[in-house]
């Protein structure tokens, strides 16, 4: 082969670095590419789940609204009893008023327990999904949900057991239910006033209505009620911050 024929091995030399170096460049584009587009499918997974979660926790909202209804509606039913046993106490109400005014009142407190909407959380749980958010978000959300479930679980039980043995125990008033065409209790609304009062007027029934017990008795009832609320509130304290980070990852959506 004449030199004239001959390959220039410095111009080979720079084709192949300038193709070895596109090569590269395409594959590093290529896995840059995948990169980023895993990286918005991320954000738009983290996105949906956190808005699933913000749903969740606005019908735990809801809950707790109706949950807070019945405790403001216990603080002041067991107030009024209190006060009038005082004053028959005192002499100022004869038992049959005192009698007329548990009818009135109605319910000293009607249990109301919470429980958390937590299907979303444990979805994210169960694919492994709760670890595409932050440490401190997974922090946040676990706190929440792990936290206030086990706290909700046990104290229900507690307003549970003061909200039925109260009745049972103490105001069995309350338990007289209306009848049905057959006479059957319906187990909803309270009997009619004179049935109650009649009841009421029982001389056992009346001595336990007049002892300083049921007066103790109610103490302690309104005493859960206030723990109760305590505690409600604290849990809706937490629901209400979860929902302020949650929301900032909904506005977080890639175009």
């Amino acid at each position: 082969m004449t030199r004239k024929n001959k390959p220039d091995m410095t111009y080979l030399a720079i084709r192949f670095s300038l193709e070895f170096v596109v090569v590269v460049l395409g594959i590093s584009f290529s896995f840059w590419v995948n990169e980023w587009s895993e990286e918005r499918e991320a954000i738009r997974q983290r996105t949906t789940d956190a808005a699933e979660l913000v749903d969740d926790l606005i019908i735990d909202g809801s809950r707790i609204d109706r949950v807070l209804g019945a405790i403001q509606q216990g603080k002041i039913n067991t107030s009024r009893i209190m006060r009038n046993h005082r004053l028959m106490r005192e002499g100022v109400l004869d038992y049959a008023a005192f009698a007329d005014s548990l009818y009135t009142i109605g319910y000293a407190y009607r249990p109301a327990t919470f429980f958390m909407n937590d299907g979303t959380y444990k979805s994210l749980i169960n694919n492994a999904r709760l670890q595409g958010f932050s440490s401190e978000h997974q922090r946040q959300i676990k706190g929440y949900y792990e936290y206030v479930f086990k706290r909700v679980d046990d104290h229900n039980e507690l307003v549970d057991d003061i909200g039925f043995n109260y009745p049972i125990n103490h105001h069995p008033m309350t338990l007289l239910t209306e009848e049905d065409y057959f006479g059957e209790s319906t187990g909803k609304e309270l009997c009619e006033r004179s049935t109650a009062i009649a009841y009421l007027m029982i001389p056992e029934v009346r001595r336990s209505y007049e002892d300083i017990q049921f007066y103790n008795a109610t103490i302690a009832l309104r005493n859960r009620v206030f723990v109760h609320e305590d505690q409600i509130a604290l849990f809706n304290d937490m629901r209400l911050a979860l929902i302020d980070r949650l929301v900032e990852l909904t506005q977080s959506i890639p175009e």
